[in-house]
C-alpha cells in the first residue's frame, strides 16, 4: 500500500488494525470515502458520548433514533468527537433557549425533517458515487488506486460548503416568506394556492417498462416538476411516487404552472400525460409540509380530473375570474371523497 494513502487514513482517525482489514477484504475505497465524509477515531460507546455531552443516555437515544438510525451495541465504540460536539450544542440550546421554550419536544420533530431530507440527499449523492465507481472499475482500476484517486479528487469540505450555503439561502427566503406574510399569532397558518400534479397511468407503466427505462422517466418527471415550480415561483413541497405537491402564494401561479406541466408533458417523448387538481385557502405549514382541508380537496380533484386537465376549488376559480390568461369554466358541484359536495372548476389557457 501507498504510504501516502496510509497516512491519509490516520489523519482522519483510521487505525491500522482498520486500514489492514479494509486493505485485506478490498475496501479501502470505503474507507476512504467513510474517514473523509466523518473524520476522527471512533472512541465512545453510546453512554460515553451522553456523558461526554453533558446528558443522559435517554436523551442521547432520543436524538440518535429521531436522526434515523437504529440503536447501537452498549459496548460499540462508533462515536467520535464530532459527534459528542454537535450532540453538546443541541443540549445546550435545549437548556438555554432563546425567548421560546423550545426544548426536547421540538428538537426531536425538527431533527426528524432534517434527517428525512438530508437522507434523500444523501441518496442522490450515492448514485453519482455509484456510477463513478462503475466507471473506475470498468476502466480497470483495483481498489487500492480508487482510493488513492478518491485522496486527491474527493473533498467533502467542497459539498459541506454548498449545502450550507442552499441552507441558508433557504432558511432566509423561508423567514421572509412565512413571518412577513402570515399572522404572527397563529405561528403556521398561511394563506395559498396547493396544487398536485398525478402522472395519469403510471402504475401500468411501471410493469412494462424496464429498470432503465422507469428510472429515465421518474428522474424526467423530477427534473420537469422542479424547474417548472421555481421557475414560477411556487415551492416543491414533496415527491410521492407519481405525483408532486406545490404551494405558490396566489392562484395565478398556481394555475401557471399547472397548465405549463399539462402542455409540456403533452409534447414530452418520456412522460405521460399529467393531471392536476388545485385549490386556494386557509393551510398549516408544519415541519416542512402543509395540512389542512385545502391539501385534502386539491388532492381528491386531481383523483377525478381527466387525463391533460387542470381541475380548481371555488378559491381558486374565484382567484383567476379577472385573469385574460386564464379561462375558468364552472363543470358543476360534484361529489368528491371525504370531502362532500363542491364547486369544480375547469382551468385552461385564456
Amino acid at each position: 500500500m501507498k504510504r501516502g494513502l496510509r497516512r491519509f487514513l490516520r489523519r482522519r482517525g483510521a487505525s491500522d488494525v482498520e486500514i489492514d482489514n479494509a486493505a485485506r477484504n478490498g475496501y479501502l475505497a470505503l474507507l476512504v470515502l467513510d474517514r473523509e465524509i466523518m473524520p476522527g477515531p471512533r472512541i465512545y460507546t453510546s453512554a460515553q458520548l451522553a456523558e461526554r455531552a453533558g446528558t443522559d443516555a435517554a436523551t442521547a437515544r432520543t436524538v440518535w433514533r429521531a436522526i434515523g438510525f437504529p440503536d447501537l451495541p452498549d459496548d460499540l465504540r462508533a462515536f467520535t468527537e464530532r459527534d459528542a460536539d454537535a450532540l453538546r450544542g443541541l443540549v445546550e440550546r435545549i437548556e438555554s433557549p432563546w425567548f421560546l421554550d423550545w426544548g426536547l419536544d421540538r428538537a426531536v420533530p425538527l431533527a426528524r425533517v432534517l434527517s428525512s431530507s438530508f437522507a434523500r440527499i444523501a441518496d442522490a449523492e450515492t448514485d453519482d458515487l455509484a456510477r463513478s465507481f462503475a466507471l473506475a472499475h470498468n476502466a480497470g482500476l483495483g481498489d487500492e488506486e480508487l482510493a488513492d484517486l478518491l485522496t486527491q479528487r474527493f473533498d467533502f469540505e467542497d459539498i459541506s460548503r454548498l449545502l450550507d450555503h442552499t441552507h441558508r439561502l433557504q432558511l432566509r427566503a423561508a423567514v421572509w416568506r412565512r413571518l412577513v406574510a402570515s399572522d404572527p399569532s397563529q405561528p403556521g397558518a398561511v394563506t395559498a394556492a396547493v396544487g398536485f400534479v398525478d402522472l395519469v397511468g403510471y402504475t401500468a407503466l411501471a410493469q412494462v417498462l424496464d429498470d432503465d427505462e422507469l428510472a429515465d422517466l421518474v428522474k424526467r418527471f423530477g427534473d420537469v416538476t422542479h424547474d417548472t415550480i421555481v421557475a414560477a415561483g411556487g415551492r416543491l413541497v414533496k415527491t410521492i411516487g407519481d405525483e408532486v405537491m406545490f404551494v405558490t402564494d396566489t392562484p395565478t401561479t398556481a394555475a401557471e404552472i399547472a397548465l405549463g406541466l399539462v402542455e409540456l408533458t403533452e409534447t414530452d417523448d418520456v412522460l405521460p400525460t399529467v393531471r392536476a387538481g388545485l385549490a386556494f385557502g386557509p393551510l398549516l405549514a408544519r415541519e416542512g409540509d402543509y395540512f389542512g382541508p385545502m391539501v385534502n380537496l386539491a388532492s381528491r380533484l386531481t383523483e377525478v380530473a381527466r387525463p391533460g386537465t387542470v381541475l380548481a376549488s371555488e378559491g381558486v376559480g374565484t382567484g383567476l375570474a379577472n385573469e385574460v390568461r386564464f379561462e375558468v369554466r364552472r363543470i358543476t358541484s360534484r361529489k368528491i371523497r371525504d370531502i362532500g359536495r363542491v364547486e369544480v372548476y375547469r382551468v385552461e389557457r385564456g
